[in-house]
């Protein structure tokens, strides 16, 4: 029985890290007219941004990110409008931290015949580290330059095994993320 418990636990880690379980939060400003929006572009684009440094980390996840966001927009109706001043700015950022579990698995041996017997068992503890990557995407009201809506997607890049599999989560994470905007009266 001591056995089972630790060959559960990371079984249901490999699972969960296997299915890309994340976490979705969002927030956002009741009284904003989200009505009224109908353009939009990314924040380092725009005039506001211009002169600021645009340090991307990751070039692929930044495209794979920014692609997925600018579909799930366009496909609720918004125009990406990039030659004129948009009704909200985009952004977005990785988040990542540290995160540890453990196991401890218990081997041993026995001999003997009821009731009495003998046994030698040792247990093994290991520390099991990874990282887990979040997105946080933010939209600005361009007109006041003020936030009005946020989410973040919070474990959506971890245990991206290939490029395939970073595309399908990115993509699966930013529409969990944008089913939430624009917020409906009365939610």
């Amino acid at each position: 029985m001591s056995i089972l418990k630790p060959a559960i636990l990371v079984f249901s880690m490999a699972i969960l890290t296997g299915c890309n379980n994340y976490n979705i939060k969002y927030d956002y400003d009741t009284q904003a007219n989200y009505a009224a929006f109908k353009t939009f572009d990314w924040y380092a684009a725009s005039v506001r941004a211009r002169g600021k440094a645009n340090n991307v980390e990751n070039p692929l996840m930044d495209r794979r990110v920014r692609g997925a966001v600018e579909r799930e927009l366009v496909a609720k109706g918004f125009q990406l409008q990039k030659t004129a001043e948009p009704d909200f700015l985009v952004t977005y950022y990785p988040v990542y931290r540290n995160r540890a579990y453990h196991t401890s698995t218990t081997v041993g041996v026995g001999w003997g015949r009821r009731p009495f017997g003998y046994g030698v068992a040792t247990r093994f503890h290991e520390l099991h580290q990874f990282q887990e990557g979040s997105i946080v995407l933010e939209i600005v009201d361009n007109k006041t330059n003020q936030l009005i809506w946020q989410g973040a997607a919070t474990g959506a890049l971890t245990g991206l095994e290939d490029p395939q599999d970073a595309d399908e989560q990115v993509a699966k994470a930013v529409h969990s993320l944008l089913e939430q905007f624009p917020p409906q009266r009365g939610r």
